[in-house]
């Protein structure tokens, strides 16, 4: 198997490839690097899901490491350990990746391994029983932490009927009625070479890495992946929700919006720096009025978090009950002067030097790198991670207000009281 010609990405330095099949290579290679990174992205989890099977992205992650009808469970693991390698994997509501960091002089032993591990799983009957039990305690146990389950209300509010409300890990009533056919049918569906990117980044050179890319992806067949046609999630009306939750130490307070889906890089960068100014650091506006200046909140943070559709910007804080209505107040305050006044440009400077050190930091390791490509080529372009630091440079005060009134409208806010049973 010949890949096509590398297609140009500015500002790259690197390849990028399709192999015949639809497989996308994305290749790296940084000589002073003594490690190498292969990862592996399919465009597969809780969003791609039919609502009978919730949660089987990740219940098949699981069973990705049970092995194949070549290697036996736990040979994987053993063989990537055996050479000082680490091997780990994550679902989302987005993808799914894998991923393996070896020594250079392993790598073409080991990515071998890989390749055979996520795309011929065999799914052992035996096995899958035994995995269930053990993925129905982790939903249990989610159940058992206040974070997790903050979150998943939050999600259920601001997604009702869109699959990004659902959790990653799904329900034990989908996973008791899911069978191991079902699971080895969704694996034959999505895990598709068309569907999948496979980003390397290390101290290898680049035709090495081409050469075992080639060889190892040769002989996966590619077949369509069946068209479906996604809605984008409905609008929430604002409004104010309470819960109760278990093991709730101290009241929480949640004001969220829907924002940008990733593509829309400028939007989300903007949401960025706004997420920043608000709540990064003691001088940002409300970690310096609520928890600096006023004591009314044990810690406040806001953020936004970005999906192929449209994401979740979220400000929260933690604070006394009797002080919950005085909080939300002053939040809504500190977003309506930032819809009416442009923050100054020493404000913005901070907030954008903070977002590009970040960055720079998170991106040093290969298997940093391999991260920032496989996710961003995934749910959205390489280019977008690539420029992610030239779109920060060009946010102007005059975009923040605009992109404020948009998508954070205080009026428009969806807010969630969290209480302790004991209240």
């Amino acid at each position: 198997m010949i890949a096509t010609p590398s297609t140009t990405v500015q500002n790259f330095a690197g390849t990028v490839r399709t192999l015949p099949n639809g497989l996308t290579l994305i290749l790296r290679s940084i000589p002073t690097a003594a490690a190498v990174t292969c990862d592996l992205w399919v465009r597969t989890g809780a969003r791609t899901e039919p609502e009978a099977l919730a949660g089987v992205s990740h219940f098949l992650e699981h069973m990705i490491f049970k092995g194949t009808e070549k290697l036996g469970p736990g040979v994987f693991d053993s063989q990537i350990e055996n050479r000082g390698g680490v091997t780990n994997a994550a679902t989302s509501q987005d993808y799914t990746h894998y991923y393996i960091t070896v020594a250079n002089e392993h790598f073409e032993a080991a990515l071998p391994y890989l390749v055979e591990l996520v795309n011929r799983a065999a799914i052992p009957p035996d096995e899958y029983e035994r995995e269930r039990l053990v993925v129905l305690e982790e939903i249990r146990r989610s159940h058992d932490s206040p974070d997790r389950r903050a979150f998943e209300i939050l999600a259920r509010t601001m997604y009702p009927d869109h699959p990004y409300g659902r959790p990653v890990l799904g329900t034990a009533e989908s996973l008791l009625a899911m069978s191991a056919d079902q699971m080895r049918a969704y694996h034959r569906e999505r895990y598709q070479p068309a569907n999948t990117v496979a980003v390397i980044v290390g101290g290898v050179s680049e035709e090495r890495m081409l050469a075992a890319c080639e060889a190892e992806f040769a002989d996966l067949a590619g077949q369509p992946i069946p068209a479906s046609v996604e809605q984008p999630p409905a609008l929430v009306p604002p409004g104010i929700h309470t819960h109760t939750l278990a093991r709730l130490e101290q009241p929480r307070l949640l004001l969220a919006w829907q924002g940008a889906p990733i593509a829309d890089i400028e939007e989300a960068i903007g949401l960025d720096v706004l997420a920043t100014i608000l709540a990064e650091g003691r001088t940002s506006r409300l970690v310096r009025s609520l928890r600096e200046e006023k004591g009314w909140v044990r810690s406040i943070q806001a953020y936004f978090m970005p999906q192929k559709q449209p994401g979740l910007f979220v400000i929260a804080a933690q604070a006394d009950h009797q002080r919950l209505e005085a909080v939300e107040a002053e939040v809504r305050g500190q977003l309506a002067q930032l819809i009416d006044e442009p923050v100054s440009d020493d404000e913005l400077g901070r907030a954008v030097r903070i977002l590009r050190n970040d960055f720079v930091f998170n991106t040093e390791a290969p298997a940093q790198l391999a991260g920032l490509y496989g996710y961003y080529s995934t749910v959205a372009t390489l280019e977008t991670a690539l420029d992610y630091p030239a779109y920060l440079q060009k946010v102007r005060p005059t975009d923040l207000q605009r992109i404020a009134r948009h998508y954070i409208d205080p009026q428009k806010a969806v807010v969630l009281r969290l209480l302790p049973e004991s209240l």
